[in-house]
């Protein structure tokens, strides 16, 4: 059954559309960066290396390992 809008109803503004088109844009690149990381993560050999930095006691966690690793990567490359 189709409704219809009650004629004094109030419209989205162009504003308003925009703040809805950006925060939903916003949101499926969120899910699309969260995708790759889990993709990458779950690889077999990622998976290794991390569970052989925390067994070695190297790093306390997977996250902690995940941290240093970018952050020494980031060094190395930063003039």
């Amino acid at each position: 059954m189709k409704t219809v809008p009650e004629p004094n109803a109030e419209l989205l503004s162009a504003e308003d559309v925009h703040e809805d088109v950006e925060s939903l844009g916003a949101l499926l690149e969120q899910r699309r960066t969260e995708q790759q990381a889990y993709e990458i993560l779950n690889r077999p050999n990622i998976r290794e290396m991390l569970k052989q930095l925390v067994a070695r006691g190297i790093c306390r966690s997977e996250e902690e390992a995940i941290e240093r690793a970018l952050k020494t990567l980031l060094t190395a490359v930063t003039p």
